[in-house]
């Protein structure tokens, strides 16, 4: 996890940006990392990086040293992401008191003409505007309202980010969209810019059966753990009314399918038992233990916070 500052005008540092480690079935890739750090270079002021306990932590470490303008801390434990960008935000915002922060994934790389092209829309951005993504993807260049934001890409204002990120009990997958859901309800926009200004590999690519045959090759597919929690937590925001009943089974067909095709039982176990802890709001980390009191078990077991994670 990585915060850097720009500076917009001659005025003071105004906006940051977040790079954000979560080792949860990868390390950072070194060889993107320093793509990624050569692009940011001439655009930002000072580095922040959070490291969720990488097992790579020493080539981090070099790497953020080698830039003299670079801060690293450690969680000291694979929090998740939610945790580890709120441990960023109230770091960067205590220590250098920006006005916008930028999120970005560590296997996220924004494009040559991505950060002067932010610069500008940021000048613009009127004040009830509180968060604005840019995009992976092909588009028309023109910026609309965005309801399902990922974490990757976004520029947040700090005010709005400290009140709205991020939901630890998620761990990982939806706390984007929960804090999505956040930012509007505070009274903000969020928005996004419809244009490839990212290169953001999503999820993991696998051969799927019937799938892959149409595509013609690998397709992106998460892996029975990442289905647990994609279940679990989008069943909880459907609940709270935070997003819509055809957003829902769009997911959970989606990477369910996929998942279903792979790797059988083990992906629907994944899924049921998510959905039933999402019923319960049964919330946490998922840790390699056996609790017997659930009736469909997979082998694993809760954290909840305070068991599991840094306050």
């Amino acid at each position: 996890m990585f915060i850097c500052i720009i500076h917009l005008s001659s005025a003071p540092p105004l906006a940051y940006v977040f790079l954000n480690f979560h080792n949860c079935d990868h390390n950072p890739d070194a060889s993107l990392l320093s793509r990624t750090f050569s692009t940011l270079t001439g655009f930002v002021d000072v580095i922040i990086m959070v490291d969720n306990a990488s097992s790579n932590r020493d080539f981090l470490i070099r790497l953020c040293g080698s830039y003299g303008n670079c801060d690293f801390l450690e969680v000291g434990f694979n929090s998740g992401v939610a945790h580890a960008l709120r441990i960023g935000v109230k770091y960067a915002v205590e220590r250098y008191n920006p006005q916008w922060l930028l999120f970005l994934d560590d296997d996220s790389t924004p494009l040559r003409d991505a950060m002067p092209t932010l610069i500008k829309i940021l000048r613009k951005m009127p004040n009830q505007v509180g968060a604005v993504r840019i995009s992976p993807g092909s588009g028309d260049c023109r910026i609309y309202d965005d309801r399902y934001g990922m974490f990757s890409g976004t520029f947040i204002r700090s005010s709005v980010a400290l009140r709205a990120c991020c939901r630890d009990d998620f761990f990982l997958d939806q706390a984007d969209l929960d804090m999505y859901f956040r930012v509007r309800e505070l009274g903000y926009r969020t928005l996004f810019v419809n244009c490839k200004l990212l290169d953001h590999r999503l999820g993991v690519k696998a051969w799927i059966p019937v799938i892959s045959h149409r595509y013609g090759g690998p397709v992106d597919y998460e892996p029975p753990w990442r289905l647990y929690y994609i279940a679990r937590n989008s069943t909880v925001l459907l609940l709270e009314g935070k997003i819509d009943s055809i957003t829902y089974l769009l997911q959970l067909i989606n990477w369910g399918l996929k998942g279903i095709l792979r790797d059988r039982g083990k992906a629907i176990k994944a899924v049921s038992l998510g959905i039933m802890h999402g019923l319960l709001k049964e919330l946490g980390y998922l840790t390699q233990r056996n609790l017997k009191k659930y009736t469909l078990s997979t082998g694993y077991g809760l954290v909840k916070e305070g068991q599991g994670f840094a306050a």
